[in-house]
């Protein structure tokens, strides 16, 4: 299949991403933001890996069509392809330990509750080795119980990369197996608060529509009749000049099931680099899981548990730009 780079549905993918058939090549496009920076600079940035990484994990750069060196300063509308080299299953099963710090709301010896940033990725992968939340909790956690392969050690539910907010962290295999019968049954309650462009005329919605993966893009996600079910509630807090403040109960987890269907609607999710066109607007997404409520596997106490917003999305909501 071959792109359009003037297409600019190709211009949302995750992370600027373009989609490619291979998934050991990743293509970005350079944004304002980025222009002038070196390209090994650019590359370490996009790929969460260290500059000293970049020979280890690739083995070619161009800069539209053409090898360039490291030392190049990218420009505004450069296409970057980077070919990178098979990491072996072996590398993404046993990730490394690193020290980064974590907002940890709660923790006692059989779980956690942490606040994951936005532009964290929960998992490794072979284009993002490092600074994901499993290796943050392979460091942190001095009593995790799991053998063998590593990659989701602790990990029961996701967050995308983008998304701020709580996530449940189990110790050992049974709490997370536990806790994910919890989210089969929907009995866990998770509430987000998200910024979307545009003004909504009612203060509560239902979407009851199907998602699947898009026929293209295989990073963005569709409306699509043959897709999976899902489900999700939406009431008004605030309505501003240009933008409506919403808490959304989703009854079923898909992949960017939020995102769909908000930006099927009509109104994005502010800052939403795949399904937002005019996501640069914005200082990151404006989607935020803000709480948690579930029944200890062990105690069974219910447990619940609220964060404030991150601070660029405090900023918004009080800026003038609203």
């Amino acid at each position: 299949m071959s792109l359009d780079f003037n297409n600019n549905e190709a211009l949302e993918i995750e992370d600027d991403e373009l989609n490619l058939s291979d998934e050991n090549k990743k293509s970005f496009i350079v944004l304002e933001d980025d222009a002038d920076k070196r390209l090994d600079i650019f590359i370490s940035e996009k790929l969460n890996i260290t500059r000293s990484q970049i020979k280890n994990y690739i083995t070619s750069i161009t800069v539209n069509g053409i090898e360039k060196k490291l030392s190049y300063s990218v420009r505004l509308n450069d296409i970057i392809v980077i070919n990178l080299n098979d990491i072996s299953k072996e590398d993404t099963e046993n990730p490394i330990a690193e020290n980064i710090d974590l907002d940890i709301i709660y923790e006692d010896k059989y779980l956690l509750v942490i606040n994951k940033p936005a532009g964290m990725s929960v998992h490794c992968s072979p284009s993002e080795m490092s600074g994901t939340l499993v290796n943050a909790l392979l460091y942190k956690i001095k009593d995790f119980d799991f053998l063998g392969n590593k990659s989701r050690a602790g990990i029961i539910h996701r967050l995308d990369k983008d998304t701020s907010g709580l996530m449940i962290v189990g110790k050992n295999s049974n709490i997370v197996l536990s806790i994910q019968q919890q989210f089969k049954n929907r009995t866990i309650k998770k509430i987000y608060h998200a910024v979307v462009i545009g003004l909504l005329k009612d203060n509560y919605a239902e979407i009851n529509l199907p998602i699947g993966r898009h026929h293209l893009y295989r990073k963005k996600m569709t409306v699509r009749e043959d897709g999976k079910d899902a489900l999700t509630h939406i009431k008004v807090l605030k309505r501003f000049k240009n933008h409506t403040l919403l808490e959304i109960n989703i009854k079923t987890g898909r992949t960017h099931q939020i995102r769909v269907h908000s930006s099927y609607k009509g109104f994005p999710v502010a800052g939403d680099k795949i399904y937002s066109k005019s996501f640069n607007k914005y200082s990151g997404l404006m989607l935020n899981a803000k709480r948690i409520e579930f029944i200890h596997p062990i105690t069974k106490e219910i447990l619940e548990f609220e964060i404030d917003y991150p601070d660029y999305f405090k900023n918004f909501l009080y800026s003038d730009n609203i």
